[in-house]
């Protein structure tokens, strides 16, 4: 998107600076927490969040929505938007009112049909890791698809297993699910379903075997995911199998569904994010436009001490492959509407040895772009630095060439070379003065090519429907 482009949306959309408190509509208050993220999706009430579940683009209203697992015990909340930037909370979709989910509403994901009123189905799991079961919107022609109904039908089917993933369809129109248990994924299959009907009448799905068995030292696979990988350098035919467990990991590989097996091209896993903190992590195939491509969110497990709220999701992430087989995941461009033009700054062929360089540049807030070459283990950004001792260092991986950076008050998302690796970081902010940048080094080679920075305004939240 072209700079005035860009320009004029954030003068006409973004209506905080950081400092602002909170509105009638917008209860979030950046003078009162300073931990508080402004570009990181958060509840209202504040609350416990975590699992990210059931994300899904719905084409009927065009509009995103996120369900997550929130408060105690475990309900499904729920919020919308039209960009996947600015976000409205709505009330909370999914609760316990049934005996299958009386001890809460656990993971589960969420699916567009390719049928006539391309209907929506969020699939969940029960708290006891037995029963999967089902929603549906109440009114389908609500934009908001605002209320959810569970069919007297439900549970769809009895397991041992947990955390559903999409209905996902063969070739030849066969609908499947997977879900996590102690020994890797396991597959399911709605035996002669045609549509919506018959996938939440229950009594018809099977298990018809394990989609991929684990490695032996893993422990219970939650959270499962799988999908084909999507992108210009992607082969074709390629999958993607991913659980939860010491944070989350991925496999890429193929899919016979003749048999229902995912074979992974290698037997070691990597790892979506460096840190085992960024967990649970949900994709979702967004087809706005027509042009298909696969988001992820992820749960950022973070508790700052003397805030409300406690756990965050991700920005989200755009998935993609790359080198055939390999993906990478980055910040989806949308975000890039929140970058403040007016005090943006850029800077160029920066060398630094073994120490701390400050830059005319503060902010709680902010995006960083720099093209590096870096030959040591030291070599990185200082950031809400109070000048003193309270900061947090990101360093950069050795060989890296690119860095984009985002800094959200007590997050730090950090992305290396496009996506290819990355890394989460939680810093709990002592005072108000922790807003300093610096450039650090450790005697090697540190060269900054290009650093930009711009500073971030908070996404739009509508809170007055459960206000």
């Amino acid at each position: 998107m072209k700079l005035q482009i860009l320009s004029a949306f954030i003068a006409a959309h973004a209506t905080h600076a950081v400092g602002v408190t909170g509105t009638l509509s917008d209860p979030r208050d950046f003078d009162a927490d300073l931990n508080m993220p402004g570009f990181h999706f958060l509840p209202f009430p504040f609350d416990w969040q975590n699992d990210p579940n059931g994300p899904l683009y719905d084409p009927v209203h065009d509009k995103y929505h996120l369900f997550y697992q929130y408060q105690t015990p475990r309900l499904w909340g729920h919020a919308v938007s039209d960009d996947l930037v600015n976000w409205t909370q709505l009330p909370v979709a999914v609760g316990t009112d049934n005996w299958y989910d009386a001890g809460g509403v656990f993971s589960g994901s969420g699916t567009v049909l390719d049928d006539e009123d391309q209907s929506v189905v969020l699939t969940i799991s029960s708290s006891d890791n037995r029963e999967i079961f089902v929603a549906v919107p109440k009114d389908r022609s609500d934009p908001y698809l605002e209320e959810w109904v569970l069919p007297d039908s439900n549970p769809i089917y009895n397991t041992t297993a947990r955390d559903p993933t999409e209905i996902f369809q063969t070739t030849d129109g066969r609908y499947r699910i997977a879900d996590g248990t102690p020994e890797g994924s396991e597959l399911w299959e709605c035996s002669g379903c045609e549509g919506v009907d018959d996938i939440v009448e229950g009594r018809k799905w099977e298990k018809i075997g394990m989609l991929q068995n684990k490695v032996e030292g893993q422990g219970y696979w939650e959270c499962p995911d799988f999908f084909p990988l999507l992108g210009d350098d992607a082969d074709e035919d390629v999958w993607v199998s991913k659980f939860s467990n010491t944070g989350d990991h991925w496999y890429t590989g193929t899919y016979d569904e003749d048999t229902g097996v995912f074979t992974p091209f290698d037997t070691e896993d990597r790892m979506y994010d460096q840190n085992q903190q960024f967990y649970a992590s949900k994709t979702f195939l967004d087809s706005r436009g027509g042009k298909e491509r696969r988001i992820l969110w992820g749960w950022l497990i973070t508790m700052p001490e003397g805030s409300e709220w406690q756990g965050l999701q991700s920005v989200p992430r755009l998935v993609e492959g790359i080198d055939g087989t390999l993906l990478t995941t980055y910040p989806i461009p949308e975000l890039e509407v929140l970058r403040e033009e007016e005090g943006a700054a850029e800077l160029e062929n920066l060398v630094i040895g073994d120490e701390v360089k400050q830059l005319d540049f503060e902010g709680r807030m902010f995006d960083i772009e720099a093209d590096v070459e870096v030959e040591g283990d030291g070599c990185g950004f200082r950031v809400l630095w109070d000048g003193a001792d309270d900061y947090l260092d990101v360093i950069i991986d050795k060989g890296t060439t690119n860095v984009r950076m985002l800094v959200d008050s007590s997050v730090v998302e950090t992305f290396f070379d496009g996506g290819r690796t990355s890394r989460t970081q939680f810093f709990s902010v002592g005072s108000k003065e922790n807003q300093k940048i610096a450039l650090i080094g450790d005697g090697e080679v540190c060269k900054f090519s290009s650093v930009k920075l711009w500073k971030m305004s908070p996404y739009e939240f509508d809170a007055s429907k459960v206000q």
